[in-house]
């Protein structure tokens, strides 16, 4: 059971579209300031666990690896422009970001697997998603004020740039 928990701990750094949401999530909300970060933080966790539980409520098995691109690009965006957001757009922005997260996270379903470690890997996932993200929340609530904010729109900008290229490298195989 303890393999599936830790199966759930690495299963975001498999994928690019959940580290640049994560990444560009948690810049945004440490940019922000320590209220967005703590009532963002608190949204995601809700959300993920949510998204979570409808994947394997309802079954969902379609590719969600565009939304969550989309998402990673307009929180670099929105983290390169330095505006001042409202509170219901980055608690919006979050619970999106979990949800879909959480959707696009469940485990391989094998027959005869128990249920129990399905539970195990689910776990695993929503306590490392949540703790990148308030990790990474707290890095840029630290430099907030380094070089007057410059260095965070410049991460922004990579992780739309990212964002951007592997959506177009999606619809080049296509």
């Amino acid at each position: 059971m303890m393999e599936f928990f830790l199966r759930g701990l690495g299963h975001f750094w498999h994928f690019p579209a959940h580290v640049m949401v994560l990444a560009g999530l948690g810049l945004l909300l440490g940019q922000q300031g320590a209220q967005p970060v703590r009532t963002g933080w608190l949204a995601f966790a809700v959300a993920i666990v949510v998204g979570l539980g409808s994947a394997q409520l309802y079954g969902v098995r379609w590719g969600i690896g565009m939304p969550l691109l989309i998402a990673a690009g307009g929180a670099g965006c929105l983290l390169a422009l330095r505006l001042r957001l409202p509170v219901w757009l980055y608690l919006l922005l979050a619970a999106v970001a979990g949800v879909l997260l959480g959707m696009d996270s469940s485990p391989a379903m094998i027959p005869g697997m128990k249920a129990m470690k399905i539970y195990a890997f689910m776990t695993g996932v929503a306590v490392a998603d949540t703790l990148a993200l308030l990790l990474l929340a707290l890095l840029a609530l630290g430099l907030r004020t380094l070089l007057d904010g410059v260095v965070l729109r410049v991460l922004g900008s990579w992780v739309a740039a990212s964002a951007l290229m592997v959506l177009t490298l999606m619809f080049a195989h296509r």
